[in-house]
């Protein structure tokens, strides 16, 4: 939950700059290896943004694979079960280059004509 707090503070700190604009689609990308389950926090989203300005705003989630780089022989290759063992030469301890993220990349607005 603490994290979709983070992320609803957020965006309504956007949606404030757009006084008559409403939220149509929150944007993120969330890395394999972050631990977060997407199922779970698109119903903690939902839960949240009930009865609030932002119900009926959906969230995209985006999924981001974790890859990592062989420090030895520069190999880059795909991160399973967290082990970061080189393909090519199987060395172990890798760079991580993605994987971890959890980002919000984008709100999607939608404005509001009062008649």
């Amino acid at each position: 939950m603490s994290i979709i707090e983070a992320l609803l503070d957020a965006v309504e700190r956007e949606r404030q700059s757009h006084a008559d604009a409403g939220v149509v689609t929150v944007h993120v990308r969330v890395g394999q290896l972050r631990q977060v389950e997407p199922e779970t926090l698109r119903f903690c989203y939902n839960a949240s943004v009930r009865d609030t300005r932002l119900a009926g705003s959906q969230l995209e989630i985006e999924a981001v694979p974790a890859t990592a780089r062989c420090r030895a022989c520069r190999a880059e290759f795909p991160v399973e079960d967290n082990w970061f063992e080189c393909p090519r030469c199987r060395s172990i301890g890798a760079e991580l280059l993605t994987g971890r993220e959890l980002d919000l990349t984008n709100i999607e607005l939608e404005e509001r004509h009062c008649t």
